[in-house]
């Protein structure tokens, strides 16, 4: 059984709201203090800056009579445009990604989907029921966190692109979003954390302490509480990962990815 607290999730979002208002994205304009210190450190490279996170309508959930809060972390938008309201990157993630269905997802999201369908105890899968949260999608269920704030591309790429490209942080970018991931972590309280990728699993260790380390899952700690962190190869990635996100029938999926979750979720709270 699934439950959610939407009252919950509602004062969650006020503050980390108000934390973006007071130090990221304010009137439309980003007033990080650190802005001009890490566009410079990029100034060669297009620039997207103020990229805000996703955070679902039933983020603050009840999964079996476990609390279940996931936060899914990626390195950085990888796209355009620049200056993207927390609720205008849930509209994009919901209504526009959400309501594509499976097959049209680009890598990234779907792989996400079933990661997300995996931790709410489901089977990875196309049909659209797997994907129903009570009176909204899965992606109502989550907050889609990138560490970093702003994109540095290679050349430019608009929204409309499938997919993100490849980021070029700075480690001045790097260093400098390490306190506002983990002001962010500390609002949403996760019950665990999922990595896309190793490189991003590298950079939460900038704002994370690490309590007990592994291959694919860990233990780290946020604003004193122990919280579950696992490590899976970007969905889009090639090589021996045979971009994992496209199919269902993926090795690295079934071998990997779907029994270290069924092994977290055995776990004795």
């Amino acid at each position: 059984m699934i439950r959610s607290d939407p009252q919950k999730t509602k004062e969650r979002i006020a503050r980390l709201d108000d934390y973006i208002r007071e130090n990221l994205l304010s009137e439309g304009s980003f007033i990080c203090e650190s802005f001009g210190q890490c566009r410079t450190s990029r100034c060669g490279f297009p620039f997207y800056e103020g990229q805000m996170s996703h955070v679902g309508k039933h983020y603050d959930l009840e999964v079996l009579g476990r609390p279940t809060r996931i936060v899914i972390v990626g390195q950085e938008c990888g796209h355009g445009p620049k200056c993207i309201e927390r609720s205008t990157r849930s509209k994009i993630i919901v209504d526009g990604s959400g309501k594509r269905g499976f097959r049209r997802r680009n890598p990234h999201m779907k792989g996400t989907t079933s990661l997300l369908r995996l931790l709410l105890g489901r089977e990875p899968g196309y049909d659209d029921e797997g994907e129903r949260l009570l009176d909204g999608h899965i992606f109502d269920g989550f907050a889609l966190v990138n560490y970093l704030l702003c994109t540095a591309l290679e050349r430019p790429r608009s929204e409309s692109a499938f997919g993100g490209g490849k980021g070029h942080s700075s480690e001045t970018m790097r260093r400098n979003c390490a306190s506002h991931f983990l002001r962010t972590l500390e609002i949403l309280e996760p019950t665990v954390i999922v990595a896309q990728g190793k490189g991003v699993r590298a950079w939460i260790a900038l704002a994370a302490r690490p309590l007990r380390l592994g291959r694919m899952k860990e233990i780290v700690e946020i604003n004193g509480k122990q919280v579950d962190l696992l490590t899976f190869a970007h969905p889009s990635a090639g090589g021996s990962y045979g971009f994992w996100g496209n199919s269902l029938r993926s090795k690295y999926l079934r071998e990997s990815v779907r029994p270290t979750i069924r092994s977290l979720l055995s776990q004795p709270r």
